[in-house]
């Protein structure tokens, strides 16, 4: 109440510019115009540079995260806060939160962000959806080098096969005791490919990097097949990807430095 007195008197008096209020953020001059109107001035515009430290800066791997960590540990109170949610992870640290030392204006942050790769996307992007085996083939043969297991020649063997046996009509898939899915298939005259066999593996496995900045993670796949009118489509499921997509979150995690002065919380910050 003193600070609003004073400028309502100024104002009248018609007085130079006169400091009112300075914090951490800023400084702040109240300036008398022409028939008494007053204006408040934010004197940090202007500034080599700010009166203090905000923003927010986004990284992509734990060791970028750590420096931002290590370059600011004069801002404030550091708290770090882990959302291990698979869906949606985040690990944020709040650079000038509160603390013990008292209350921080907390809009000076580091967040990492999960980005996926090319290659994960391309999986995910056909988890689930049913493929015509000309289509499926050639999507096995362009991303072989993500297969694990079986071995990438077997698995050549069998887009190949696929591929060859695109045009005929197909009578049945049995599963197979070894794992395997075996589809029998009429002969093609105008096509030249007789009546025969093709069989799949039950399940296969990625060797991959999901995230940016992380490794290859072992991502087990289970074939999928229909058969209509003659008519092979096939598909994949991807299999236990939160799993895995919580696996990466606490790798993260275990990378992330925890200094003396941290806080570290299982939580989201506050807004």
């Amino acid at each position: 109440m003193d600070n609003f007195k004073a400028i309502i008197d100024a104002a009248r008096d018609g007085q130079s510019p006169v400091k009112l209020h300075t914090t951490d953020a800023k400084e702040l001059y109240y300036a008398a115009g022409e028939h008494g109107v007053f204006h408040v001035h934010d004197t940090e515009v202007g500034r080599n540079t700010p009166l203090r430290k905000r923003g927010r800066v986004v990284v992509f791997d734990a060791a970028s995260f750590n420096q931002v960590i290590a370059d600011n540990i004069d801002a404030g109170n550091i708290a770090i806060y882990f959302d291990r949610n698979p869906e949606k992870p985040s690990v944020v640290a709040v650079l000038n939160g509160n603390g013990k030392s008292g209350p921080g204006w907390g809009d000076f942050r580091a967040e990492i962000q999960f980005r996926q790769t090319p290659q994960w996307q391309k999986w995910r992007a056909r988890d689930g959806k049913m493929l015509p085996q000309a289509e499926f083939a050639e999507f096995i043969e362009d991303n072989i080098t993500d297969i694990a297991e079986p071995a990438g020649a077997t698995m050549l063997e069998i887009a190949s096969h696929l591929e060859a046996t695109r045009t005929v009509n197909f009578r049945s898939g049995v599963r197979l005791s070894s794992g395997q899915i075996q589809f029998q298939h009429a002969e093609d005259i105008e096509a030249k490919v007789s009546a025969g066999l093709v069989a799949v593996p039950e399940q296969f496995t990625l060797g991959i990097a999901p995230i940016f900045g992380m490794p290859s993670y072992s991502v087990p796949a289970r074939f999928r097949y229909r058969l209509s009118e003659g008519k092979l489509t096939l598909g994949y499921k991807l299999q236990r990807v939160e799993d895995m997509m919580g696996q990466i979150v606490e790798d993260v995690i275990a990378k992330i430095e925890r200094g003396a002065n941290v806080s570290v919380l299982d939580g989201i910050p506050p807004q």
